[in-house]
């Protein structure tokens, strides 16, 4: 089966059932009609959308080819000689002042061919909601209520961008002013399958424009930054992933595709970003980023008829965050912050044959800054910095009243303490470090102690280790751990 390619060859209505929400999706031959002041109607919209997404728990998988993945083997790309006057995804509509070329990526993602103007976004921007960024990287600026917000950051409309180089505008929906939930002592809203995070943003969308038509079948180019490559999807070596069988137990096809049918805008460099992210898309805190990651990392190594379309969007995130990377930024080692970043980006470089996305560096995220080889040659867990904490028998007392729980010990022979070690950061990590030994990506990684580590903790050589995301993961560790596949080869 090829990599999916998407055709919109007029406006069109998909009904996508399995969520039980009515979207439009398509660009219009005439600019939208402006639903400005339906804001309260957008945004319960996208409210109901994360209810109605929690009904993928009960669903049974779904082919390659159905609605809610939005192409069909058969279809073909858009003709760029096709002009448009608005695109819409996500509900979020970019109207232009004229007929542009247009088409979508193999991301579902669109482009439109500039110079070209943007006459309006709607959802409106407000000034502290609804905002748009363009090559976004560092603080946000699409909700005031986020992490890292900087409204000079924001975009306004109408917005002129020449016909030179490549620009990804993101443009966002908030969630309402009131909260839908509570998660520890913080507003909340949920997420596109039920489960309640603090990002005040309800989802994002990205529209790139570029100075001539993409090859057929293109990812889209990485959101952050400058640098803007296009990786053909022909490139694709397939033969690098397992067709392991379906284990009993293994979550719903559309469950797991779901996770990753939306682009992570995942650019804050900072913790943050457990305030920031668009809960239609992606998860906020870093633990729920890393178990998300470690099941897709799982599920795509299996035959199932939705392989390709999960890789594809496993390729797709990879492609985002190394193009964060390039741009300066980067995910550092803190609490339960910053887990899952790294994998999908060594796993797009070696589907895709590029070394410096397999190999992207060995300072990336929780998993390369919180493990290190400590002075008796055993892989610990700990982050490089000092604290009270440690020292004062991991919890706070005397004049020890603050300070970092997620230190490494200072004589570098146990590991570190067992706060956000044991609930935050080593469970999810087993998925993706197996998927790596599977996959023959140990030495791409390039930081060893990581997988010695996450062997220790699934023999229980750390207290209170040898928990996993869920037990489709345990299972897939127990069955693959001591039994490895032979890696595919590719060029």
């Amino acid at each position: 089966m090829q990599p999916h390619r998407f055709a919109v060859t007029r406006p069109r209505l998909i009904i996508a059932l399995i969520f039980g929400v009515l979207v439009t999706s398509g660009c219009d031959e005439d600019p939208g009609r402006d639903t400005t002041d339906q804001g309260g109607v957008i945004d319960a919209a996208v409210q109901d959308a994360a209810v109605q997404d929690a009904a993928l728990d009960g669903l049974s998988d779904l082919s390659t080819d159905s609605a809610a993945d939005g192409a069909t083997d058969s279809a073909t790309d858009l003709p760029p000689t096709t002009k448009k006057t608005s695109l819409t995804q996500y509900g979020i509509t970019w109207t232009f002042d004229k007929a542009y070329p247009c088409g979508q990526f193999v991301s579902g993602d669109w482009w439109v061919l500039g110079p070209l103007k943007v006459v309006s976004v709607t959802p409106k921007p407000t000034g502290s909601r609804n905002g748009s960024m363009l090559d976004p990287v560092g603080a946000q600026a699409y909700d005031a209520r986020g992490g890292s917000y900087k409204a000079s950051k924001a975009v306004s409309f109408p917005l002129q961008l020449t016909g030179s180089g490549t620009h990804s505008l993101v443009s966002s929906i908030s969630h309402p002013d009131t909260a839908a939930c509570t998660q520890g002592s913080s507003p909340g809203w949920l997420t596109y399958d039920g489960v309640c995070q603090r990002g005040p943003i309800a989802t994002q969308a990205i529209l790139t424009v570029l100075a001539q038509a993409p090859p057929s079948s293109s990812f889209r180019p990485p959101y952050a930054g400058a640098a803007k490559p296009l990786h053909a999807a022909s490139g694709v070596c397939w033969k690098a992933l397992p067709q392991l069988p379906v284990p009993a137990g293994a979550p719903a096809a559309a469950k797991v595709l779901r996770h990753v049918e939306r682009p992570w805008i995942d650019h804050l460099q900072s913790w943050t970003m457990q305030h920031g992210c668009a809960t239609l898309n992606m998860y906020c805190y870093g633990r729920e980023v890393g178990n998300t990651v470690s099941t897709v990392s799982m599920y795509v190594l299996l035959k199932t008829p939705q392989q390709q379309t999960l890789a594809t969007r496993l390729i797709q995130l990879g492609i985002d965050n190394h193009g964060v990377l390039k741009a300066g930024g980067g995910w550092g080692g803190d609490g339960g912050h910053f887990n899952g970043r790294k994998w999908p980006i060594v796993f797009a470089g070696a589907l895709l044959g590029e070394a410096g996305m397999k190999s992207p560096g060995i300072d990336i995220g929780n998993e390369d800054r919180m493990t290190y080889l400590g002075q008796s040659g055993k892989s610990l867990w700990g982050r490089a910095c000092t604290d009270c904490y440690f020292p004062n028998g991991c919890k706070y007392g005397g004049t020890c009243t603050k300070g970092a729980k997620d230190c490494r010990d200072p004589a570098k022979l146990v590991d570190g303490c067992s706060d956000y070690r044991n609930c935050c950061t080593s469970v999810t990590w087993v998925g993706e470090a197996l998927a790596a030994r599977i996959m023959g990506l140990t030495a791409a990684w390039g930081h060893a102690p990581f997988f010695a580590y996450v062997d220790r903790w699934m023999k229980v050589d750390v207290p209170g280790g040898g928990g996993t995301t869920s037990p489709f993961v345990t299972g897939m560790w127990s069955t693959y751990r001591n039994n490895l596949p032979t890696p595919g080869s590719c060029p």
